[in-house]
C-alpha cells in the first residue's frame, strides 16, 4: 500500500510534467483564435464659433407685416467676423439679431458632447457700470445655416448668468469661465460632430439710459459626454 501511494504520487508528477512540456504548443494554438484589444485615448474636441455667420446678418425690430432690412452696429465687421452688435436700439423694444452665431464641433468621442452657453456678466452699461439681468433681456433661438424665418416675436431661451468662476474680461477682452459643476446644456449631441446655428433676441430694458453702450460676454463651452 505504501509503495502504491508513492507510485501514484510519482505518476501524478509525471502527468504534470507532460502538461508542462506541451504548454507552448497549447499557447501557440490559442494565438490563432479571436483577440479583443482595448485601449484608451485622450478625447479631442475641435470647436469653432463664428459670429455673423451668413450674409444678411443684423438686427431687425419686432414688427408685424413686412420685416425691415437687418442693420447692425460698427463692431459687426463682416460675415464671419467681429461681434454681435445690435447697433442703435430703443428702450422698451425687442430686436431679433439674425445669423448671430454658428457653432461647429468635431470630436473623436463617438459618445457625443454637451454645449454650454452662459453670460460671464450681466448686461452692463459701459459708461457707469450699471447692469441689467441678462436672463430678462438676452435670448437665443435656433436659426438656419442659410435661411432664417424668425422674427422679433419668435420665442427664445434666456441666457443665464454663470455660477462658475469668471476670470479676465473687459469691455474689449473676452473672459473665461471655469466650471466646478456644469449648468444644463443649451444643446447636446449623441454623435461626434455637429453644427448649431442661433439668432439672438434683445428685449431692451425700458429704463435703459439713452446714448450709452451696453455689452455682455456670452461664453460657449463644449464638453465630451
Amino acid at each position: 500500500m505504501k509503495r502504491y501511494l508513492l507510485g501514484a504520487l510519482g505518476l501524478a508528477f509525471a502527468i504534470l510534467a507532460a502538461l508542462a512540456a506541451f504548454s507552448p504548443a497549447i499557447a501557440q494554438s490559442s494565438a490563432t483564435g479571436s483577440v479583443s484589444t482595448k485601449w484608451h485615448t485622450t478625447a479631442l474636441i475641435d470647436f469653432t464659433l463664428t459670429p455673423n455667420y451668413y450674409t444678411g446678418y443684423g438686427a431687425v425690430p419686432a414688427e408685424f407685416g413686412t420685416q425691415p432690412a437687418p442693420t447692425h452696429g460698427p463692431y459687426a465687421t463682416g460675415v464671419g467676423a467681429g461681434s454681435v452688435d445690435f447697433g442703435t436700439t430703443l428702450a422698451g423694444k425687442t430686436y431679433l439679431y439674425k445669423y448671430a452665431a454658428h457653432l461647429h464641433v468635431t470630436s473623436n468621442d463617438a459618445a457625443g458632447f454637451f454645449i454650454y452657453g452662459e453670460a460671464a456678466i450681466n448686461i452692463t452699461n459701459s459708461t457707469d457700470g450699471t447692469t441689467y439681468p441678462v436672463s430678462q433681456a438676452l435670448f437665443y433661438l435656433p436659426s438656419g445655416a442659410t435661411s432664417d424665418s424668425n422674427t422679433g416675436f419668435s420665442p427664445g431661451f434666456p441666457f443665464q448668468l454663470t455660477s462658475g468662476a469668471v476670470s479676465g474680461g473687459t469691455y474689449s477682452t473676452p473672459p473665461t469661465i471655469a466650471y466646478t459643476t456644469y449648468p444644463p446644456p443649451i444643446a447636446s449631441s449623441n454623435t461626434d460632430d455637429g453644427d448649431y446655428y442661433y439668432d439672438y433676441e434683445f428685449k431692451v430694458p425700458s429704463d435703459a439710459t439713452a446714448g450709452n453702450v451696453y455689452y455682455v460676454w456670452i461664453v460657449y463651452t463644449v464638453i465630451g459626454q
